[in-house]
């Protein structure tokens, strides 16, 4: 039976995602550059929930990443959980480069050639985790929210092309979550990663296009992009 790959795994929200799938018995490929923390992860959840796991060691920031390794595992379901806000020096064009990387090109070039292989086989479903931050750029964060608007873009065009082969593709925009790149913000707005993942997964299930978790984010967007440009260029946010 197809196992599901969670590219990300040692993210916050990956760490989320697999816990619960776990708890529904679904075997596992954990992705991601830390060795050590993918077998703690995959010890854990075997010893847990009973499931089956398997490690890749897959960095995103590699000029070679493992595409070929990846490809030769047999996997029906797939998360891009990929993400890093960088610093907040806006001027630092290395820190440009990083941020546009994690956050487009490398899932971007992982998500191509995942699809060809679900193409051929005529199945399977395709999970992006964008961000609300790709819906309006914004001072705080605009380097980010481009490469994640780009993110979103890629999937929309993924899920047209995809959609005739039998493979579902399904975009996520998550708001804040208790991660590390929440950390010592303090908003009512900020949402568990437990209950993301629950949220995430059971759209999935119904085969949801696109969704923002928390859902009132799909709200909160829709006015800051329907403010007019000459006055949200003197909004600080």
């Amino acid at each position: 039976m197809p196992r599901t790959l969670i590219i990300g795994a040692t993210s916050s929200l990956g760490i989320a995602i697999c816990r619960k799938l776990a708890q529904q018995g679904e075997d596992l490929i954990l992705c991601g550059r830390n060795e050590e923390e993918l077998q703690l992860i995959s010890s854990d959840l075997s010893i847990r929930s009973g499931i089956k796991t398997s490690i890749i060691i897959l960095d995103l920031s590699a000029k070679k990443m493992a595409i070929n390794t990846l490809l030769k595992e047999d996997f029906g379901t797939v998360y891009m959980i990929a993400g890093d806000m960088g610093t907040e020096d806006k001027n630092d064009i290395s820190n440009i480069d990083h941020v546009i990387n994690i956050n487009f090109t490398a899932p971007a070039k992982l998500l191509t050639a995942i699809a060809e292989k679900m193409e051929n086989a005529k199945q399977g479903s395709i999970v992006v985790i964008s961000s609300v931050a790709g819906d309006r750029g914004r001072q705080s964060n605009y380097p980010y929210g481009s490469a994640k608007a780009g993110l979103t873009a890629f999937a929309s065009g993924l899920r047209n092309r995809l959609c005739k082969h039998n493979v579902h593709v399904m975009t996520v925009k998550p708001g804040f979550i208790d991660t590390p790149m929440t950390y010592q913000m303090n908003s009512p707005l900020i949402a568990s990663r437990e209950y993301v993942a629950d949220q995430i997964i059971k759209a999935l299930d119904k085969k949801k296009n696109s969704i923002y978790v928390p859902f009132f984010w799909r709200y909160i967007m829709l006015i800051i992009c329907l403010i007019p440009e000459r006055i949200f260029k003197k909004i600080n946010l």
